[in-house]
């Protein structure tokens, strides 16, 4: 199998260096540096071969001598590409995950199309399409909705755009929708960018030190390296036309996913030192945290730390779990039941926190998140 994969420099990216199999391609894009990559890829004594493109221009903006080159082996094209930024704008959104996720199919079939064989394509996407359902999430398509923010409106549109695009192109897809992602398991390796998964660093600012969020919230949370092993064995089974009767997978902890109060107090039992301030968790409805996790986009005039504050509150304050039954079944179809994601809370509460064993905090001690998630 060689699998051709957008989006390496990312936090999702930079765990797919350590553990893709050894026919890959990486596809950059020429308008920035790939040095950090590049180093990456040497220091993991990895093979991949790094090809220059735009997700946001047909065909990836690989011309026909470069199309028919990767047609020759490439049989599994994988998109982690995207934007996370939650303060992004609508133009800016649109492009990298609508267009760029578009244009991906598009590329997939013209592979497709120059070899004579299927080129099936594997689009990552976030469990937060789901704005703010509560309960169990399923892994289907979801309908419309007004309570989502602009960086969920803009991955759920990209999911529909991709579905409709695949099932006119006749291209095999599967589409993989994933949690927050902490760092490495082992390391705690994390990286660092505008837009986290996480209650910003303004623990110590809330008002009155309450954390709003309801009785049995729970934070789903998966280490990147965990999320890339799932990723990589998706990839082998749709290639290999192993789950042609699955269509979205939820990479996630579903029902286990750890409840934020245990979370919480798993991270002081830890380090009650690490923190400043504490805060305490007050219950409230759903319709209390989604309108406090709105107030960022309504009112402009809030700083982007604190809009990414408020929006935070929704991804660890509401009650609900992701389904993940297609995954298991697809996992154990093709006997990778043993990759499915499973945290511990004291994992969960370490790499949350930046509190792992033997290494200095991810956080710096001024400024302490309570979820340090990478995009």
């Amino acid at each position: 199998m060689t699998i051709l994969v957008s989006g390496l420099s990312g936090q999702l990216g930079h765990a797919l260096v350590d553990h893709v199999p050894a026919k890959t391609i990486g596809l950059v894009r020429r308008s920035t540096g790939t040095t950090r990559l590049r180093r990456r890829i040497e220091s993991r004594s990895r093979e991949i071969e790094l090809v220059e493109g735009d997700i946001t221009a047909r065909d990836w903006g690989l011309d026909r001598a470069a199309l028919e080159r990767l047609a020759e082996t490439v049989t599994c094209v994988v998109n982690c590409a995207g934007s996370t930024d939650w303060q992004g704008t609508a133009e800016s959104l649109q492009m990298s995950n609508v267009v760029g996720a578009v244009y991906g199919v598009g590329f997939a079939a013209r592979l497709a199309e120059i070899s004579g064989r299927p080129v099936p394509y594997l689009q990552t996407s976030t469990a937060y399409v789901a704005g703010s359902a509560v309960g169990v999430v399923p892994e289907t398509r979801l309908g419309a909705g007004g309570d989502r923010t602009r960086y969920e409106h803009f991955k759920w549109m990209g999911e529909q755009a991709v579905l409709r695009r695949a099932a006119e192109l006749g291209v095999p897809l599967l589409l993989a929708r994933l949690p927050a992602l902490l760092g490495d398991s082992r390391t705690g390796e994390t990286l660092y960018k505008n837009s986290l998964y996480l209650l910003s660093e303004r623990w110590n600012d809330l008002p009155f030190g309450l954390l709003p969020a309801m009785k049995n919230a729970r934070v789903d949370c998966v280490p990147r390296d965990t999320a890339a092993k799932v990723l990589i064995a998706l990839a082998e089974g749709i290639a290999t036309q192993s789950l042609s009767d699955v269509e979205i997978v939820h990479i996630t902890n579903g029902a286990q996913a750890p409840a934020l109060r245990a979370l919480v107090e798993a991270a002081r039992m830890i380090d009650q030192h690490a923190f400043g301030k504490w805060v305490r968790i007050v219950a409230a409805g759903r319709d209390h945290v989604v309108n406090v996790s709105a107030l960022g986009e309504r009112f402009g005039r809030l700083s982007a730390k604190w809009q990414n504050t408020l929006i935070g509150l929704r991804y660890i304050g509401l009650d609900r779990s992701f389904d993940r039954g297609n995954l298991l079944t697809a996992l154990n179809a093709l006997g990778k039941s043993a990759v499915a994601p499973s945290i511990s809370l004291e994992a969960a509460a370490r790499l949350t926190f930046g509190l792992h064993p033997g290494r200095e905090s991810i956080v710096s001690p001024k400024h302490r998140s309570l979820v340090r998630f990478g995009a």
